[in-house]
Formats: C-alpha cells, sequence, structure tokens
C-alpha cells in the first residue's frame, strides 16, 4: 500500500493552520505500480469465496470501532470539522463495512438469473455476475471516510480490486483506514493508495487496465473524468454537485422545518453535496421562517472542531472561503438582504465564516444558479405550488429534495416531478445506506449504497448449455 516518491505535501489543520502530517505525492509511475499490483491481485481476491471477503469486512468494521477515537481527532485535524460530526463519520464509515459483509450481500452475489431460454428443451440458460476487475475510486476532502467506503467497500464485497485517491489534503484519516483493512486479513495488492492532484487522477483513469472509475465532487471535475474514461470506454459512477431545493408549504411545521434548514446548510460548515441549498417559503408563512432560522444561525457555535461546544467549524481552504465570500457578494449586489452573518469569522488563523441566512435573493444570483460549498442559505418566498415546483427544478442540479406539508396528495406530486435522485418529505438530508443515493442531470449517473451499488460493480454474462455434445 506505501507510495514510494520524493515529493511530499503538508497537510494542514483548518482551524488552526498548524502543520499536522505530510502525505507522500503520487507520482505517474506510482500510479502505474499500484494499478499493477491490483491488477495482479484480481484473480485471487475475485475466487476467494464472499464468506472470507465478507470476514474481512467485517473484521475491519471491528477494527474501525476500536480505534474511532483517533481517526475521529485525524480527521478533525486534517479537514476541520467538530469532532462530534468526525465520530459520527467513522461510525457510518464501521456501519457499511458491516451492511456490505453480511449474508444478505452474498446472497444476492450467488443468486441465478433465468432467462426465457430455461423453457427451451435440451437448452439450461443462466447469467453469472463476474466483478470487473481493478477499479478507481477518487474522493473528495469533505467526507474522507464515507465517501471512500461508499467505493471501496462494494467494490471489495463484489470481487473487485481498488486503487484508492483521497484528497491529498485530506489523505490521513483514509491511509488509517485502509491500514487497518490490511490488519483485518486483505491481501496484498487488493488496494492500493496514491496521492495526488489532477495529474495522478488523469493517470488512473486512463489507464488501461482500470475497468471502473467512481468519482465524488464537484460537476466540472466530474465532466473532465468522464472525457477521460470515455478514451478506454470505462464504466463510471458520477456524485457530483447539487443545489439542492426545499419546499415549505402553508402547513408546515414551521418550527421543525426551520430546525432542520439550519442542520441541513450548516452540518459540515455546509461543505457537502446534499445540504440544502436554497430554501422556498410559503408567502404566509416566510417571515416567522426567516425569523427562526436565522436565529439558529447567528447562535451557532463556531470555532476549532476539538472545543466540545462547537458546532460547526471552519471551511476546508482560503480558496473555498474566498469562493463562498464571491457568492454573498453576488447576491447582496444583486438585491439580496442579509438576515444573518454574512461574513468572515477573526478566530485564530482558521479559515471561518459565519454562518449567513440572505433574503429576498433573486433567481438569477450565482447562490441560485450555481453550487455555493459553504455555510449560505438563500431563502425565498414562493406564492403557488406550480411556481415553487418551476423554480426548483429550473437548474442543472438533481441531487436532493425535500417538501414539509402534511398534504398526501402534494408530497406525491413533490415525488414525481422534483427533479432529484432523493426526495425527503418533512425531512432533511438524512441518509438511508440501504437506499440507493445519486443524482440526475448534472448531478451525476449510477447509485451509490443500497443493494443497488452492486451493479455498479459487476457485468453480467449469459450463459447458454445444449445438452448436445
Amino acid at each position: 500500500m506505501a507510495v514510494a516518491t520524493s515529493q511530499k505535501q503538508a497537510v494542514t489543520n483548518p482551524s488552526t493552520l498548524e502543520h499536522v502530517g505530510e502525505v507522500e505525492l503520487s507520482s505517474r509511475e506510482d500510479v502505474q505500480r499500484e494499478i499493477v499490483h491490483a491488477h495482479d491481485a484480481f484473480a485471487k481476491w475475485r475466487s476467494t469465496p464472499f464468506a472470507e471477503r465478507a470476514a474481512i469486512l467485517r473484521k475491519t468494521a471491528e477494527l474501525l470501532r476500536k480505534f474511532k477515537a483517533e481517526i475521529a481527532a485525524t480527521l478533525t485535524r486534517e479537514q476541520g470539522k467538530p469532532v462530534k460530526e468526525a465520530v459520527i463519520e467513522v461510525e457510518r464509515t464501521a456501519d457499511t463495512f458491516d451492511l456490505y459483509g453480511t449474508d444478505e450481500i452474498g446472497d444476492l452475489l450467488s443468486s441465478r438469473a433465468k432467462s426465457p431460454g430455461d423453457y427451451v428443451p435440451g437448452k439450461d440458460s443462466r447469467i453469472v455476475k463476474r466483478p470487473l476487475g481493478a477499479c478507481a475510486a477518487i474522493v473528495p476532502w469533505n467526507f474522507p471516510l464515507t465517501l471512500m467506503a461508499n467505493k471501496l467497500v462494494p467494490a471489495l464485497a463484489t470481487g473487485n480490486t481498488v486503487v484508492v485517491k483521497p484528497a491529498p489534503t485530506t489523505p490521513l484519516a483514509a491511509q488509517r483506514c485502509i491500514e487497518l483493512l490490511y490488519e483485518a486479513g486483505l491481501p496484498a495488492g487488493v488496494v492500493g493508495v496514491v496521492v495526488g492532484g489532477a495529474d495522478a487522477g488523469a493517470a488512473l483513469i486512463e489507464h488501461p487496465l482500470i475497468r471502473k472509475v467512481s468519482f465524488t465532487g464537484s460537476t466540472a471535475t466530474g465532466k473532465a473524468i468522464m472525457a477521460l474514461a470515455a478514451k478506454g470506454l470505462k464504466r463510471l459512477t458520477l456524485e457530483l454537485g447539487g443545489n439542492d431545493a426545499m419546499i415549505v408549504c402553508e402547513d408546515a411545521d414551521i418550527v421543525a422545518a426551520a430546525r432542520a434548514a439550519a442542520v441541513g446548510r450548516f452540518f459540515n460548515a455546509g461543505q457537502a453535496c446534499i445540504a440544502t441549498k436554497r430554501i422556498y417559503v410559503h408567502r404566509s408563512k416566510y417571515d416567522e421562517f426567516v425569523e427562526r432560522v436565522s436565529e439558529r444561525a447567528a447562535n451557532l457555535p463556531v470555532g476549532d472542531g476539538f472545543d466540545p461546544n462547537v458546532r460547526m467549524g471552519p471551511l476546508h481552504s482560503q480558496p473555498q472561503r474566498e469562493s463562498v465570500e464571491g457568492f454573498v457578494r453576488d447576491a447582496i449586489e444583486r438585491g439580496a438582504k442579509t438576515a444573518a452573518g454574512g461574513k468572515r469569522l477573526d478566530k485564530s488563523k482558521g479559515y471561518f465564516f459565519e454562518p449567513t441566512v440572505l433574503v429576498n435573493v433573486p433567481d438569477n444570483a450565482r447562490l441560485i444558479r450555481e453550487e455555493c460549498f459553504g455555510p449560505v442559505l438563500p431563502v425565498m418566498a414562493f406564492d403557488s405550488i406550480d411556481e415553487v415546483f418551476a423554480r426548483a427544478n429550473a437548474t442543472v442540479f438533481g441531487l436532493g429534495s425535500s417538501i414539509w406539508t402534511n398534504d398526501a396528495a402534494l408530497q406525491e406530486r413533490a415525488v414525481r416531478e422534483l427533479d432529484a435522485g432523493y426526495t425527503w418529505i418533512n425531512d432533511i438530508a438524512t441518509d438511508y445506506d440501504r437506499l440507493p443515493f445519486g443524482g440526475v442531470k448534472e448531478s451525476g449517473f449510477g447509485k451509490e449504497r443500497g443493494t443497488e451499488v452492486l451493479g455498479e460493480y459487476l457485468e453480467l454474462k449469459s450463459v447458454v448449455a445444449s445438452a448436445h455434445g
């Protein structure tokens, strides 16, 4: 798993700007070597009985829980999130290892599908599920462990080998997780790690031995990856950006909706593809909602993730904070008003920004048209359901959505008409690992999580056997 190279990059705590470690950057030759190792390990791993693969996954989950405090602290230091959130991320990662190490998954992988050929006298037909080979998992910095597990664990469960590329600013917790995989008994070469920027990513994607690429990140980067993968007609899963709309209807529980909106936007400092990024509130409840969500934003404790009272950490980098400032500035220049926050927080040297609520944001503002990766919540009023559904869908994105109403017919209309891979009803930003996750439109394609993800790492072979020799 270790990558030998002469180039190193510092890993910095975004709360304090202190040096917390360093990572060796992978050259193109390093990337190629890890791919070859994964390719060479594939034959043995694919032939390993599922029960043995599953036991390794479950043992890894056990080790992740054993070292939870250590890994969470590493995650907070390199990513910035509050340690409480980091602990949740480690726990969810362990849960993913457990989930795909169950007998249920084994039964699904061994099931035999029938075809019409079964009814032809003298012939037998069957469908065989085959793993793909060496796969690439390209992971962003906002959830370095859970997003890695969403790709890595189903790939391993189905008999594939994997080369993981964590973000160069958050590699440490991910590397520790993979070390634990090997401690749990993973055979040599089954999982490799490469670290670097666009050059390392391109070397990984373009290599002819890579059969599948799974990527989570921005839509712009996803398009570039798709172009590279097209050269080799590689299988792709792209989980890209979002600009999720939350619709709060006239009959909604405004207290619960405001609470959920604050969690949905300010969790992980708003640095989540599935975060609540646009809120449309019926005009009759608009003022009350704005007052409640603004109060929550103004009172949200922000600071170093190791402070037990902190609920929101810093943005991950200086460019990230400058990007958020640009979104706020653009909205205000177009007529939006600040109801809470709106500027940098002077806390030590870190990249802190106030939890922000903006009102009366026009539809042509960048906050409405693009994805803002930070703690800025635009709240707009609406008058009719037809109007708000049209505004919610007037975006290139389609990841998540939610509607707050007790009207069952309206709930079902939202399920049918909102362009999104996920719709919550009277809930927000709650992921269920047993349901498939992924977007539509420019939020990507392919599914992660659930049992549906298994098909992303398998190819089907049809077999027909005749009784005549």
